[in-house]
Order: structure tokens, then sequence, then C-alpha cells
């Protein structure tokens, strides 16, 4: 029963749940309040008790009173003590002469990412698959105070996971700690005032989103992110959502303080103690424990035995050896740069390291190596494979020495030594590798610390992770799982602040380290000390945001790929999946590259097909082919054509087009395909293939949307809607089309789709030509899934009768990767080969023959006859009276067609027309039939 008929509105609604009128309830007299209302000129003051279990209710009301009646409210809610989310409200002061917001959604973005995420690792333990929102809420405008005194701006955020007050206050002390670091505002106030500590204890009730302060503006939603674990470095991953995601009708709930449903997460041991010393202590304690980050296990990865993974006893040849080498040097974090760095020193090394007679040196390079990093073994095997003695069987026996020995460092012998080698006696070799490291360019920036010279610090490090394909739209991608990824640049400005920051801090370290091996008189000690205060002053740029956006404007220069756009998605032989990519022409499934430039995945794993894994599954889609394609030509046509669409090229050029009736499993086998496919499944609006042919090179994004498409849906045409046979043609034509995205430059592309379209009903074409009609094919959905209770018979356009699985719909998404197996087995086999059947043939002829008019009206009405001639003139008239007598269409082809066909097939006219050929009159039986008798 719809409770809202009890009340009218909101205010009964409040009316009867106001605390006072409660008192004297058995029911309610224990419960506390749980929303108040702030008293304005036309409202009044209040105290509420609205029940768990009319919350809903309560919502519902409040939305369409504040949100669909635009009518103004002042309520609050008190918040939850334990299982509330985190709550934060930030108040601004600035001087009266500031008149717009001094925050950006990039200082937002770094109190998240470096702020609050970064903490909260200290109090949680996280988990990969449970994420969690952060909800962003700002006023329209600032509010200068009319009094002159001061300009007012503010921030309410709410973080989706359940943490106590105690907790948030240790929080709050924390983040004043840092906040200071990262945000350089013009304020007039404190944080310990900007931070309300009302609100972080819970004493201070939390305005109700949509609520207003009396003669105030109310806070908007302007930020949405969702927050994801990654347990592989330790590191949040952050993705921005749309505000329209947030259906206020229906999820108005959660953006309240009294949501009790948010996440939960083991706290961390160390935290819990600090936490039972705050909850016993009546003494607030500002605590200043070191902060726990991620920092320290970016360098533990979940590493496994190099012996086994690698299986040294397989490596026989240098390529074997750089296959290796690769693999290992592909996984390192980019904090681990300096670990690549020696790798290429070592390899520059001369032949008195590497040759016969080269033992003592060799053995010095090995512990340098070691003691570097344990993961450069295959850099120590690669410098002595250039020996001319060099044996690769012998490299398990030198790991066996590797792990057993070089535990104890010569005296000397560092990761500096080999580079002071390099330089000794390969200089330019040297100078070449420096130019292209990291460490070069810190020291630039030291020098001239120029937000150019950071962006090139930035671009040394993240060059082969990240592009900026277009400067005016801030347009980022970033290489991640095997493909190119949409950015805004937020990772790659996070790490500014992080990986970044720490490269620089490292560098400070080393500084201090020497300085405490000098006496506080020697010159050296305060030559040493003016130098760390120097990078502290550069270092402290890292973390401001201002600075950071100087950084990042300059970067979107250097990172710059004006080729990028054109390239991405033109591989027509490479499909990526979340696990890597597949190669159809050389028949391998192997790791994405940078320089594959794939944008689209299928968002789903790829495993070779196994007879015996798959087995269950594939049955089940067999056996689905089988019943929707019972003819075995059928059945094989199009297992061939679904598996040549993972290819990009579409070259038997058709046009497949799935007719039948409802229930006959032409949509789930669509359905399926999306499910396969993912990114690189498109929907072409038949718009696109029935207006007229200037449309497709103009303003389309449609068109734009279908670059790197391989199976592309159209949308099922009306009836009697015309097919456009030149755009048909273009999009399957395998030649490049034109289309422009808004404000952005025409593109041209060759498109890489099999087009295909579901439909009952066949679009008119008013095309006769070749060209057209040897691209068109129909394929006969002839079976039909019935409810079992129905008794339908098997009629000439379903002959087959199979009962419908009700639970078919869920069962897809589970089949995916078995069919993905399936259709990549069959491609490897066909290269996309479709070989053409007969039922489809005859189905798409006599398809042509209905709607090719006049090779309809030629085989009817025209006969080859010795001595007879048939002239131009009486050949149009009777065209147009056989096409007004069975044709609706008020469009009659153009003379010159029927002309041009009549050449085609009896041969070109002479001048009184088509010479052995007679038009067949209706009489002219009638009258042979007479002259019998």
């Amino acid at each position: 029963m719809d409770t809202t008929c009890q009340y009218q509105d909101l205010n009964e609604f409040l009316a009867k749940h106001n605390a006072n009128a409660r008192k004297d309830d058995p029911n309610t007299s224990n419960q506390k309040n749980t929303h108040t209302r702030i008293p304005g000129k036309n409202s009044f003051a209040g105290s509420y008790i609205i029940p768990k279990e009319e919350e809903a209710l309560f919502y519902r009301l409040y939305y369409e009173h504040v949100f669909v009646k635009k009518k103004l409210e002042h309520l609050t809610e008190k918040q939850l003590v334990n299982d509330g989310p985190i709550i934060v409200d930030f108040d601004f002061r600035y001087s009266h002469d500031v008149e717009k917001r001094q925050h950006t959604e990039q200082h937002i973005q770094d109190l998240i990412n470096l702020v609050y995420l970064e903490l909260l690792k200290e109090f949680f333990v996280f988990e990969k698959n449970k994420s969690f929102p952060v909800y962003v809420m700002e006023k329209p405008n600032v509010n200068r105070l009319e009094d002159g005194s001061v300009t007012k701006d503010g921030i309410h955020i709410i973080i989706g996971i359940k943490m106590s007050k105690i907790m948030q206050e240790i929080l709050r002390e924390k983040v004043m700690a840092v906040i200071n670091e990262i945000w350089d505002l013009p304020l007039v106030n404190d944080w310990e005032s900007v931070l309300d500590l009302g609100v972080t204890k819970g004493s201070v009730p939390w305005q109700m989103y949509g609520s207003r302060k009396p003669e105030h503006e109310a806070y908007q939603l302007t930020q949405y992110y969702m927050i994801s674990y990654d347990d592989s470095d330790g590191q949040f991953m952050m993705e921005e959502k749309r505000i329209s995601d947030i259906d206020l009708s229906k999820d108005l709930y959660k953006l309240s303080a009294r949501y009790d449903q948010h996440p939960e997460f083991e706290i961390n041991p160390f935290m819990k103690e600090i936490i039972e010393k705050r909850e016993s202590s009546s003494v607030q304690k500002s605590l200043k424990n070191k902060r726990a980050t991620s920092k320290t296990r970016l360098v533990l990865q979940n590493e496994q035995e190099e012996d086994e993974v690698l299986r040294l006893e397989d490596i026989k040849t240098i390529d074997d050896l750089t296959r290796a080498l690769n693999r290992i040097l592909s996984d390192l974090k980019i904090s681990e740069y300096e670990v690549k760095e020696i790798h290429e020193y070592t390899q520059i090394l001369p032949p008195m390291f590497y040759e016969p007679g080269s033992h003592e040196l060799n053995r010095k390079v090995a512990f340098a190596l070691k003691q570097t990093d344990e993961r450069l073994f295959l850099s120590w095997v690669m410098l002595r494979s250039k020996a001319s003695d060099f044996d690769y069987d012998t490299i398990p026996d030198l790991y066996q020495k590797w792990s057993k020995y070089f535990k104890v460092k010569p005296d000397g012998v560092t990761k500096q030594s080999i580079m002071f080698w390099a330089r000794q006696h390969s200089p330019e070799e040297f100078m070449r590798i420096k130019r292209n490291t990291v460490n070069y360019y810190i020291d630039e920036t030291i020098s001239s610390p120029t937000e150019f010279d950071f962006a090139n610090v930035l671009y040394q490090m993240y060059k082969h992770k990240y592009v900026c394909s277009g400067i005016v739209e801030k347009s980022w991608y970033v290489f991640n799982n095997h493909y190119w990824e949409k950015d805004k640049g937020m990772s790659l400005r996070f790490a500014i602040s992080t990986e970044i920051y720490n490269l620089y801090r490292d560098k400070m370290q080393v500084v201090v380290a020497e300085m405490q091996s000098y006496d506080p008189a020697d010159p050296r000690y305060e030559e040493l000390k003016k130098k760390n205060k120097h990078m502290m002053e550069v270092t402290s740029k890292l973390k401001r945001t201002n600075d950071k956006n100087n950084i990042m404007r300059e970067a979107m220069e250097i990172f710059y790929d004006k080729d990028f756009n054109n390239n991405v998605d033109k591989n027509k032989y490479l499909l990526c999946c979340t696990n890597g990519v597949l190669d159809f022409k050389n028949c391998v499934f192997r790791d994405g590259l940078p320089s594959d430039y794939i944008t689209k995945c299928t968002n789903i794993c790829y495993n070779d097909f196994n007879p015996i894994y798959h087995s269950e599954k594939a049955a089940e889609i067999t056996e689905l082919f089988n019943k929707i394609y019972q003819v075995p030509e059928l059945n094989r046509y199009m297992w061939d054509h679904l598996a040549g669409s993972l290819i990009g090229e579409n070259i038997n050029q058709t046009f497949n087009i799935y007719l039948g009736n409802g229930s006959n499993g032409k949509s789930k086998i669509t359905k399926l395909m999306s499910l396969v496919l993912g990114d690189y499944y498109g929907t072409v609006p038949i718009a696109l293939i029935t207006e007229r042919r200037n449309g497709i090179g103009g303003t389309s994004s449609e068109v734009m949307n279908l670059k790197g498409v391989r199976y592309a849906v159209m949308q099922e045409p009306t009836k009697e809607v015309v097919l456009n046979d030149g755009v048909m043609k273009e999009l399957t034509g395998g030649d490049p089309i034109v289309g422009r995205q808004l404000y952005k430059e025409a593109e041209s592309f060759i498109p890489q789709f099999d087009l295909c379209v579901c439909t009952n009903i066949l679009p008119l074409i008013n095309s006769n030509d070749d060209g057209t009609w040897r691209r068109i094919r129909i394929v006969k959905h002839m079976s039909k899934f019935v409810d079992p209770t129905e008794n339908i018979k098997p009629s000439e356009e379903s002959p087959y009768i199979f009962p419908k699985d009700k639970s078919l719909e869920d069962k897809l998404p589970g089949w995916a990767e078995t069919f993905l197996s399936m259709l990549v087995k069959r491609a490897f086999e066909t290269q996309g080969k479709v070989e053409d059947c007969p039922i489809v043939m005859m189905a798409s002829n006599n398809y042509r023959q209905r709607e090719d008019h006049i090779a309809s009206f030629v085989s009817q009405m025209i006969e080859v006859k010795e001595g007879e001639v048939v002239k131009r003139q009486a050949l149009s008239e009777e065209f147009k009276k056989w096409y007004s007598e069975y044709h609706n269409s008020k469009r009659i082809p153009k003379g010159i067609e029927l002309f041009d066909y009549m050449d085609k097939k009896f041969g070109q006219a002479k001048k009184d027309g088509w010479h052995g050929v007679a038009i067949i009159y209706p009489d002219t039986t009638e009258i042979a039939d007479m002259n019998c008798y």
C-alpha cells in the first residue's frame, strides 16, 4: 500500500513527527531527535523524530517538496555516532575584496587524493573489490558579507566509509597537520577554524542536501567519485562519475549524514590502540604518528622465483634472453627507474668486463648489480653473453652462484661503480643514457626550478604511460592494462605530489646523510645545508595546487602527440582483451603495447579454447546456435560471419540483414556479441543510412563513434523506410569515410565493422546496381521460441518451434568468454573469410527481385523475339503503366535507369530501339489462343 496517502505533503508529515508532539507517545518518548529546522522568515523552528521505517517516505516527500515543487527548506539532520560516513565541512574566510572562488577542482582532487585517501590507509585495511563514493558539494557563489568584514566560502564532503566520530576527530587532526603543504589559499582564518570541529565530532547537525540556511544558497553536488583500492601497488584508483548518474528521486538518502549502509573496513591494529587511548582519555591529544604510506610498499611486489617463472634452462639464444629480460624490465614500477638505468649502464661496459680473463671485474659488476636489485641477474647474464666463449647452458649454474654468493659486496662496489666505469670507458654512450635518465632532469630542476623543467621530469618518468592527445581540450590518455584509456590527467597530476615528490625527498635524504659525515664547523657542512634548504624550497612546488597546475600546463605540450588521434584503433588485426591483445594477422595472443594505439577493449578475458575447460558452456552455446540456425549451411555461415567480425577488415563487404518475426533468437545473438566485444560493439542509428548522402561527412558523432568498432548493429527500420544505398556502400566498401566530432576537425578513417540489422521488415531499396546488391545478405531466422503453455504450430516463416528458456538472458554474460574463445579459434582458421551459402543467397536474390523494379519488369514484360524492335517511348510508357499497377510507391525509377538496364541485358540500343526483343502485352496470349481455333 502506498503510505504517501497518509500525508498531503512534507509539512504535514513533519507536523505529525514533531518531537514535542511525541513526548507523550510511549512508542517514541525515549527516542532522540533526528532532524531539526532552522527558523526563517516563512518557517518556524522545529525538532523532529523520524523513525527508521519511515525514512523512505520522508525522503520521497522531501524530494517532491524541494526538488519538484522548488520550495525552500531549512532542515538539518543529526549525525550518527558510529555507523555514519566521514563528514567534512570546510569554512573559508577571505578578505572582503575577494569576489571569486579561490579554490579549484584541482584543489579538491588534491585534498581527496593526497590527504584523505593517503591518511585513510593508516586507519583501515582496504579490500580490492570494495569501492566507496566521495561526494563534493559547493555553493554556486561566494558570500560577501554586507558589513564588509569578510568573504565566506566552503566545501561539504561526504566520504562513503563507516567511521566513528572518535576516528574522525583523529583524522581531522592529521589533515590539519599536512593540508598547508597542499593548499596555498589566501585565508584569513586558521585551519582550526576552517575544519569545523563541531561537525567532525557530530555535535553540530548536518544540513540536508537541498536545504539551506535562511537567506543563503544551498550546497549543490559538484563532484562525484568512486574510489577503489588496487592491492597490487597499495594505491587508490579515483574514477570521476557524472553528477547525472545520481537520480535524486531514488538516491537522495545516500547523500545523508544518517545513511548507514556505506562499506565498513577492518581497522588497522596499531590504529586500534590509538583509538582506545583516545576513547579512555578526556583530554584531546595531538597525534603525530609517522604516516604509514604505501611508498615503501610500492617496492614490494608479489615476486615469484625468477628461475621457475623464466625457466632459465629454456634460454638458449640471444632472442630468448632479450625476451626474458624485457619481461622483467617491463614489470618494474615507474618509481624503480634506477633499476633500468643501471641495466643500461651495464650494457655499455667494454670487453674488459666480460671477455675471457675478466673474471675479477665481471665479479665486481655482479656484486654491484645484486646490491642494487636482485632482479638484475639477467642484466649480468646479458653482459656475459657478449663474451666469445659464452655458453647459454651455463645460465642455471650462474643463477646458483648469484643466489649463493655475491652477498657481501667488495669495498666500494655499488651502482655508482657501474656508472663510473661506464663514464670512464664509454663516455659518449654514458652521456646518451644520462640525458635520457630521470636523474639528469631532476638535477636540472634543482639548478633551474621552472615549471617546464619539472614537466620534463614528469615526462621522463611517464612518457611511455601517458599522452596528451589534445591541448585545447586537455585530453589525456593513460596506458593501462594493455590499452590506452581516457584520463583527465588526474592520475598524472597526482603523481607530481607522490612519486615525483618522493624522488626529490630521496635526494634530500642523501644530502642530509652526507651532511652528517662532516663537522658543523666544516665549510662543506654549511654548503650542504644551503643546498638542502634550496632543495626543500624547490620541492615544495610539487605539493602546491597552483604550481602543479602550471606544471601540468607545461606537461601538456611536452606529452602532446599530434598524430595520436589519427593512429588510434587503426590496426584492424588487433583486438584488446583485459588480459592481453589478440593479433589475428600472426595468430597470437600477447601483451598490449603503447605502439598498438588501442583505445578499445572487449572488457573480458581471453583464454585459448580448451575442449575440456570450456566443455559445459561451449555445449550450451552450440545447442542454442543449432536451435536458432537449424539448416547446417546457415549455421556454418553464421559462425564464420560472427568470427570474421572480430577482425577489423570487412573483406566480404557485406551488409547482413537478420530477418525474422519476434522470439527467433536474433536479438540474443547480437546481445551475446555485445557482451563479447565490449567497446568494439557499436550501434548505428537508422537515420545514418536512410538520410541523404551528404550527411555522412558532416558533424556526426554517430560516424566517429564507429571508429575501431568491429560489429555494428543498426536500429530496426520502420515500415517503408528507404535505404540510402550510397551510404551503405560507403560504410561497407573498405574505403575511408570522413566524420567529425562536435568542435573538432574532420577525420578520415577506414571502417572496420561488419554491418548488420535485426528486423521484421525489409527496407526499401531504389537501386538496381550490382554494387548495392552484391553486398546484401539476408539471414533468415526461421526458428521460434515459445512459452511451453502456448500451442503454436510450425509455419512457413517459422518451421522450427522450441520451448523458450526464460533464464537465457541471465546465462549470456557467463557465456561471453567461452564464446569469444570459440570465435577466435574459428577466426584464426578462416582469417575472416565467409563463404556464401545457397539459402542466404536465394533469400538475397528474392529480395533483389522484389526491390529491383526494373529487373522485375524486364523479367515479366520483355521477351527475346527475332525480328522485333522495342522503341524507347513504347518501353517507357509500358513501364509506367506496369509500375503504377503493381507498386504503391510514388517514385517511379527514371527512364535512363531502365534504358541502361536494357543496354546491359540486350545490347546497345540502335536509333530505333532494341532489336531482337519484344514487349509482352497483356492480350498477346489471348490473341494467340484464338488463332488456334
